[in-house]
């Protein structure tokens, strides 16, 4: 690509120089707190006894820490810790972990490396950090898969729904309103490129808004870390978004409860085993206001401009990372319980989707999710 124009080809080019280097070293979405409502507890991880709340070492040398984050919370679990690693060191090294990611890609401080390349009215080339464009590549990558049903630019609609930094009105926007933001939405409109790393926007009142992917890259972040600290045997959740490795405390994959996606109610619908993978649930049940008894939920459709009206009440994708899952958890859940479950099955992704019925939910799996359920 050159540096004083922008490419021709969309973003598969994009992705193609540098998704797979980006992807690969796991590099990791929601850095802001406006996607911590998107799936606040949507998974349950079981037998962790306190969530929300207190940290200390277990019986058996385990580690358990938990605490506040991207305007939701993080727990996490290290089983069999290495020598050296004791709960102080390793709270101070998760939250340190989860505050550079806050800095690069929170909406929600306006210091951030995200904050500040949508302040800028360049069009030209700015330079980024390669963890802020490993995230905008996850995302191009998955808007493109989508054909746009995910896109990091929808953050004017976001935000114009009340769903994002801005104060929350919780009322439907005017038409002319909607149209408007849509002009400013479009993946095509942003461009990348790996060395040195960039971003490029062809409108300068681009807005990006990596939400989608945040949870899943924070706990991805903290995985390598515990990696790199000798840890093999861990659970991180940043929210909806999980990321485990090796076995739990009694040598068995990890327990995942994913939960019945009811407002106003907690309970476990199905309940899976994983281990060295990522995982995440997108639901429309969490976030959501009302307006003239009709629900709005905070799952926009990029290309209508307003919220989705289906009956896919949740996704649950599990993949190698959970940034990964986070995004395919989203794109799935906007497309709805057809197209949905087409585009995972012709992608071999492995996704769980529950849909609302006159009679209750029904769920329906892909074959990849098909190993999860014969456990």
């Amino acid at each position: 690509m050159s540096a004083s124009h922008p490419p021709a080809a969309p973003p598969q080019r994009f992705l193609s120089r540098i998704g797979a280097r980006i992807s690969g070293a796991r590099v990791g979405r929601r850095g802001s707190p406006s996607g911590a409502a998107r799936s606040l507890g949507g998974l349950v991880f079981l037998g962790l006894s306190a969530l929300l709340g207190g940290c200390g070492e277990r019986e058996g040398g385990m580690i358990e820490l938990s605490g506040p984050t991207m305007g939701t919370y993080y727990s996490v679990k290290v089983v069999r810790p290495p020598p050296g690693l004791t709960r102080e060191g390793l709270q101070q090294g998760v939250d340190g972990v989860l505050q550079g990611v806050n800095r690069q890609i929170s909406t929600y401080d306006p210091e951030s490396e995200l904050s500040r390349f949508n302040r800028s009215s360049s069009t030209e080339w700015v330079e980024v950090s390669p963890g802020l464009l490993g995230v905008v590549a996850e995302g191009q990558r998955t808007s493109g898969l989508s054909e746009g049903a995910f896109d990091i630019t929808v953050g004017p609609l976001v935000n114009l729904w009340g769903f994002g930094p801005d104060p929350r009105t919780d009322r439907v926007p005017a038409d002319q309103a909607i149209e408007e933001a849509r002009q400013r939405v479009g993946y095509q409109r942003l461009w990348g490129r790996a060395e040195p790393p960039a971003l490029r926007k062809e409108r300068a009142d681009l807005y990006l808004d990596l939400s989608a992917l945040g949870e899943g890259y924070g706990a991805d972040r903290v995985a390598e870390y515990l990696i790199g600290r000798g840890a093999t045997d861990f659970m991180v959740a940043v929210a909806g978004a999980i990321r485990v490795q090796g076995h739990n405390a009694k040598g068995s994959p990890w327990a995942i409860a994913i939960e019945e996606p009811t407002p106003g109610k907690r309970a476990v619908q199905r309940i899976i085993q994983i281990t060295g993978e990522g995982l995440s649930t997108s639901g429309d049940y969490r976030n959501y206001f009302e307006q003239d008894g009709k629900r709005y939920s905070h799952e926009i459709d990029p290309r209508t401009g307003r919220p989705v009206e289906h009956r896919l009440a949740s996704v649950t994708v599990v993949s190698a990372s959970a940034m990964r899952a986070d995004a395919l958890a989203t794109a799935l859940m906007v497309l709805g319980e057809e197209r949905g479950v087409a585009l995972a099955e012709a992608q071999g992704l492995a996704a769980l989707f529950i849909v609302r019925t006159a009679e209750g939910f029904r769920e329906q799996n892909t074959r990849a999710f098909g190993r999860y359920l014969a456990q």
